[in-house]
């Protein structure tokens, strides 16, 4: 009996530890969170050097059209191409409740057919001294994004539960670290490198502790996740060397290089920290799913040694790693189909296409992210097996 209350008493001990910490990291969080948006509202003027303060994009309905210079597609008859006259009631905006009339011009690339009813994104330039003038910008997307977004939100906590809302409250501090933190300390001229890897780990740290608290479990998936995505850099950066590629290979280039002048952008390494990013999720999902596993494992058996406990976790990954390659390499290669349709089209030649920077940075970014998963098994197994064999203090 002595020895049963003893064993209550360590489980409420380490049950009212953990909680302790999970909170205190909350706090954490908040006090970062808060910190970030308060330093954000001071330096924005240091890295947004081209915001044209005279074009602003209100929404609008459209109340009338004129469709007399509009002709069916031949490649597509749901399309239109030409021109239509629209009037369009604003929505929002300087000029809110006025009705306003703009031509808008159909293209093959540029095709926002509207008809009365349609809500739309405007537009409105006021050069100095000028007129204001109005284009149609886009579909008024807005409601649409948001109900998909409640969608998600629903399934995650009707599947999920608690996890779910716990696992929402990680992607959105994932979200809000990487566009209000990174990319403004990108910008004022620290290495992307760096703080993509700063990024990894604070936000792997935030999301795990937040859906597992903060016990070995948790532990062991932070170490091989961290260390994964850390790998998949080196490994980039190997293939990148050999390869001959950098930031300076892609499409944005030129948009990078005007924004370089008057900021500190480092382009080379825009690209490397985009890779971090992208494999974030693969090496988390596997990292997480072995620590798991083999928690599961050690409870059930907790006579099984480190060397048992690490080949069990080897055994487990072997299945993972097959499916998460794909999940790896469709992502990158589903992201490059347009530019591979039309490389298709126009009939590229072999060592054109192996030559080009498209196939380069696609082939180093798959297969780096790949292979740093296949080594986050037993990154993750051997941190598992250590931390689950350790005697607990409490």
């Amino acid at each position: 009996m002595a020895k049963l209350k003893g064993e209550v008493s360590k489980e409420k001990n380490h049950w009212i530890h953990s909680h302790r910490a999970e909170l205190s990291s909350v706090v954490l969080i908040l006090i970062f969170s808060v910190a970030v948006i308060i330093w954000n509202r001071g330096i924005q003027d240091q890295y947004e050097h081209y915001n044209n303060t005279n074009i602003t994009y209100e929404k609008g309905i459209v109340t009338e059209t004129g469709n007399d210079e509009l002709i069916v597609d031949e490649t597509n008859p749901d399309r239109y191409l030409g021109m239509q006259t629209a009037k369009i009631k604003l929505l929002s905006g300087k000029y809110k409740g006025e009705t306003v009339e703009t031509e808008n011009y159909l293209t093959a690339a540029n095709n926002i057919y509207v008809k009365p009813g349609t809500r739309v994104i405007v537009s409105q330039d006021e050069p100095e001294d000028t007129a204001p003038y109005f284009v149609i910008y886009n579909y008024y997307r807005s409601p649409a994004i948001y109900g998909i977004i409640l969608v998600f939100f629903f399934f995650m906590i009707l599947i999920g539960g608690k996890k779910g809302i716990r696992a929402l409250l990680g992607l959105g501090f994932t979200l809000f670290t990487i566009v209000m933190w990174m990319i403004p300390m990108i910008y004022l001229g620290h290495s992307p490198v760096v703080m993509a890897v700063l990024t990894v780990v604070m936000t792997t740290a935030c999301a795990l502790v937040l859906l597992n608290g903060t016990g070995r479990k948790t532990m062991a998936a932070i170490c091989g996740t961290a260390s994964g995505v850390i790998l998949v850099g080196v490994i980039f950066a190997v293939f990148a060397a050999v390869l001959h590629i950098s930031g300076y290979n892609t499409d944005e280039t030129e948009f990078m290089v005007l924004i370089s002048k008057n900021t500190h952008l480092q382009i080379s390494q825009v690209l490397f920290a985009g890779v971090l990013i992208a494999s974030l999720g693969a090496v988390m999902d596997v990292g997480m799913s072995i620590a798991s596993a083999l928690y599961e494992v050690h409870a059930v058996s907790p006579e099984l040694g480190r060397g048992e406990l690490f080949r069990s976790g080897l055994n487990i990954g072997k299945d993972m790693i097959g499916t998460m390659s794909n999940t790896l390499i469709l992502a990158f290669t589903g992201s490059g189909l347009s530019t591979l349709l039309v490389l298709t089209g126009y009939g590229i030649k072999y060592h054109q296409l192996v030559s080009s920077d498209f196939l380069a940075i696609e082939i180093g970014q798959g297969l780096s992210g790949t292979i740093a998963v296949i080594l986050t098994v037993p990154l993750t197994s051997a941190a598992a097996s250590v931390l689950y064999k350790a005697k607990r203090k409490c």
